[in-house]
């Protein structure tokens, strides 16, 4: 393809309206009759990827519409560049040009570039300009110059790196190449990091050695162009810190190397870095642990724990290793938020989906850190909150096994009693563990709370909200028959949450605000809940959004405040952005004011739930709440 083809091309994409062949003769210097042979001569090359280039009588020539997807591949395939096909592409395209480009680039030069209208190029911008506004960035605009981004030097370079970041995936399979750098300088930087941090005995991980990397190229690449950090970094508790001394001494390592002077804020900002990565190597003694975490940073963490704890009954207060390892993430994390440095968390997105329950607890611990120190951790930082509560729970999960926890209540004496768990012993041991032996006066004073069912010999008069078997203390087959069948038979969760009254089928909402009035309010005018059941399911999504992917989402109020446990369920007839996340399926919680354990159940089925793609299409496909029971009970096997 000649290059007049491909201005051709150009002309009829970027412009708003239909060209004759006397207005593109004009632009490109040839003859009309040049246009109309080249025209027909480009047909039989652009048929081959469904495209076509027609003539409107009285109007001139134009692509078909929709052709821009086509448009771009055509494009890839005869022109040596990459060419950003989907608005998200775009935007990322302009996000780096412009964040790697410190002098102005006029808008004709980037429409030359993605083959775009300016008017769809306008629109691409104004996203890219809601972005920047998250850094407190601006896109300046000088007429006969073009567009730059401007703003605080460091907040310019925290930017990069997020936009990096995101896209650098190789990067964290020790493929170094960034834009920023060439190989063989990003090598010199990892290898002069890494050398230093082992003589030090600075110990840190995979993705914050990625993240330190990136920012110190980053600060190369924006020195050489004379971008240096005007913000003085005016804390001069850095310059006593191990820290600076590494600091210091990896700049100058890399200054002899690329000829290059780090002024003091430089050091200062590497500095920041260090201290918002360092991690203890995992051989460190338990009290060699505590020497290094102040008292401070400890009983924060232990907040956090007895937070999680009065909210979803974990029982992990006992659990030092948690204590420690949240204490030891706590630490670097708030010297990231003090100096508002971005660390990327790449597993965010899985850890959200399969471990829905530990990113819930995490939530509602980070407030101990809104209302003791006025720090709000991102998602990002919660995420990595999650992974250690959720080791915490398999951690005590190995403890308990996985067998169910019995207390015997018998009338007839502790002979009677003790001969009764003997017997369960001998026949149930794998799967039942006997707590103890009580008489039922003693019930009510007994705490159930480790407790899975009750095994009884007489009747239990009240309510004690575990499973009750009436047994005889012979224990017989139809006794054992009860047993077993509880032991296995799973929850009808249709039953126990399902309610077709708050069953929202193919609904036509556009946005997550309007979805949770209208759920949370139906649950207020039936009685169900306090007014104050919105305001906390909002503020709950305001720390984070509860899109856990695969289209669905489970929003839910910080407390149990309700009057009953259900869930109220809404599908949409097409998914609606919710977060970053596409969301079709709701699963609104409703918790009963003191039943913080049922928050755990529910989550434990929704988990399960959020694996299975093809159960999440059926159900979004449902039309009547008969139907959307029935997939369920079918998953279920009930």
């Amino acid at each position: 393809m000649n290059v007049r083809w491909k201005q051709i091309l150009h002309l009829l994409l970027t412009s708003e309206k239909s060209l004759t062949s006397q207005e593109l003769a004009a632009e490109l210097h040839v003859s009309s009759k040049t246009i109309r042979n080249d025209i027909k001569n480009l047909q039989p090359l652009l048929s081959d990827y469904g495209l076509e280039i027609v003539s409107v009588r009285g109007k001139g020539y134009a692509l078909t519409d929709n052709d821009q997807k086509k448009m771009a591949v055509f494009l890839q395939h005869h022109m040596e560049q990459d060419i950003p096909v989907e608005p998200e592409d775009r935007v990322h395209f302009l996000m780096e040009t412009l964040l790697l480009q410190t002098d102005y680039i006029k808008i004709d030069e980037i429409m030359e570039k993605i083959y775009v209208s300016r008017s769809t190029l306008q629109n691409d911008l104004r996203q890219v300009r809601k972005i920047l506004a998250d850094y407190q960035l601006t896109l300046k605009q000088k007429p006969n110059y073009g567009i730059k981004v401007e703003g605080d030097e460091m907040q310019i370079r925290f930017c990069i790196a997020e936009w990096l970041f995101q896209q650098s995936i190789s990067l964290l399979r020790h493929d170094m190449d960034l834009p920023i750098l060439n190989k063989k300088d990003l090598n010199m930087i990892s290898n002069t990091i890494l050398s230093n941090l082992r003589q030090s005995k600075i110990i840190i991980s995979d993705i914050n050695l990625h993240n330190l990397i990136t920012h110190l190229a980053i600060s190369i690449r924006r020195l050489r162009e004379n971008n240096t950090i005007q913000t003085e970094i005016d804390d001069a508790s850095l310059q006593d810190t191990m820290e600076y001394q590494v600091a210091q001494k990896i700049l100058r390592e890399i200054e002899e190397d690329l000829f290059i002077t780090f002024p003091y804020n430089e050091v200062a900002y590497l500095t920041i870095h260090l201290m918002g990565t360092k991690l203890l190597s995992p051989e460190d003694s338990t009290t060699e642990t505590h020497q290094v975490i102040d008292a401070e940073i400890l009983r924060l963490s232990e907040q956090i724990i007895k937070r999680i704890d009065q909210q979803y009954e974990f029982h992990l207060q006992e659990d030092e290793e948690l204590k420690l390892a949240l204490a030891l993430h706590l630490k670097p994390a708030m010297n990231r938020y003090q100096y508002q440095m971005n660390m990327r968390n790449p597993m965010l997105d899985e850890i959200k989906m399969n471990y829905p329950l530990s990113f819930e607890a995490a939530v509602a611990g980070s407030e101990v850190l809104i209302e003791e120190k006025s720090i709000k951790i991102n998602e990002d930082e919660i995420a990595y909150l999650a992974l250690h509560i959720e080791v915490a729970q398999e951690r005590r999960k190995q403890l308990l096994s996985n067998k169910k926890r019995c207390l015997i209540v018998c009338a007839s004496g502790m002979g009677s009693a003790h001969l009764l768990k003997y017997k369960l012993k001998n026949m149930l041991s794998e799967d039942l563990v006997i707590v103890g032996t009580t008489e039922m006066h003693n019930l009510k004073y007994h705490s159930l709370d480790y407790i899975d069912l009750i095994i009884t010999t007489i009747p239990i008069p009240w309510d004690t909200e575990k499973p009750v078997i009436q047994v005889s203390t012979i224990l017989g087959k139809t006794d054992l028959s009860k047993i077993k069948d509880l032991l296995s038979k799973g929850k009808d969760m249709t039953d126990h949450y399902l309610y077709e009254s708050f069953t929202y089928l193919q609904q036509d909402f556009k946005h997550p605000d309007s979805i949770l009035h209208f759920m949370c309010n139906e649950i207020y005018k039936a009685g169900f809940s306090n007014d104050n059941y919105l305001d906390s399911v909002l503020k709950r999504e305001n720390y984070a959004p509860t899109s856990f992917g695969n289209l669905v989402a489970i929003p839910h109020p910080l407390d149990p405040e309700n009057t009953h446990t259900f869930w109220s369920v809404m599908t949409l007839v097409k998914p609606i952005k919710w977060g970053n996340k596409p969301v079709q399926l709701i699963f609104l919680l409703s918790i009963q004011k003191g039943k913080q354990k049922e928050i755990k159940s529910m989550f434990e089925e929704l988990g399960d739930l959020l694996e299975d793609k093809d159960l999440i299409q059926r159900l979004i496909a449902c039309t009547t709440f008969k139907q959307f029971k029935h997939t369920l009970q079918q998953w279920k096997g009930l």
